[in-house]
């Protein structure tokens, strides 16, 4: 019983020093203007956020089969990040505010079959992509935002078996409220 006592203590105290060392941000409400729309960024672990965002997001299909397709498109997005420098990047004086840093996610994007301009002819309703990236983000001073992510997917929809293809993503935007 003073063993099992001795281990419940120890896990809470772990998880509340995690909570109080956290690196990355309780939270981010960014304004994207390469993909235009907003994002909402939360800090759930210490070098851990979850992501999600809406915006009018650019999307493509093609190959050596078919021609090129692209539209601008609502889409959903979101994503599990783990920032694995962000350690580093203190040691060395670098900034970690606005979660900068490099990281891998679990990235899911879902369209929705509206394009607003473009070629893609969309018939279903949805189509999305889900795999791993790698990405960098970097939050300057005065709030002003980037990130890069690429990788490698699954895209998927509703009217036919899905294939494998790049995932690549590109915002810049804005940081709004002030970061830690």
């Amino acid at each position: 019983m003073k063993t099992k006592f001795f281990l419940i203590t120890l896990l809470i105290a772990s998880l509340s020093f995690a909570q109080a060392t956290k690196n990355v941000e309780e939270s981010l409400i960014k304004v994207n203007f390469i993909n235009p729309g907003i994002e909402y960024e939360w800090g759930f672990a210490k070098n851990q956020t979850f992501d999600v965002s809406a915006a009018l997001q650019f999307g493509a299909r093609g190959g050596s089969d078919r021609g090129f397709d692209w539209a601008l498109i609502p889409a959903f997005n979101a994503s599990y990040k783990y920032f694995y420098n962000l350690n580093r990047r203190k040691e060395k004086g670098k900034r970690i505010r606005g979660n900068s840093g490099n990281f891998i996610a679990l990235n899911n994007t879902t369209f929705l079959n509206e394009t607003i301009i473009g070629n893609l002819n969309v018939t279903g309703g949805y189509f999305g992509q889900l795999g791993p990236v790698y990405g960098i983000q970097r939050t300057y001073s005065k709030g002003f935002n980037f990130s890069l992510k690429m990788g490698f997917g699954y895209y998927y929809d509703d009217f036919y078996e899905g294939e494998f293809g790049p995932i690549l993503g590109f915002s810049i935007g804005w940081v709004l409220g002030k970061s830690k």
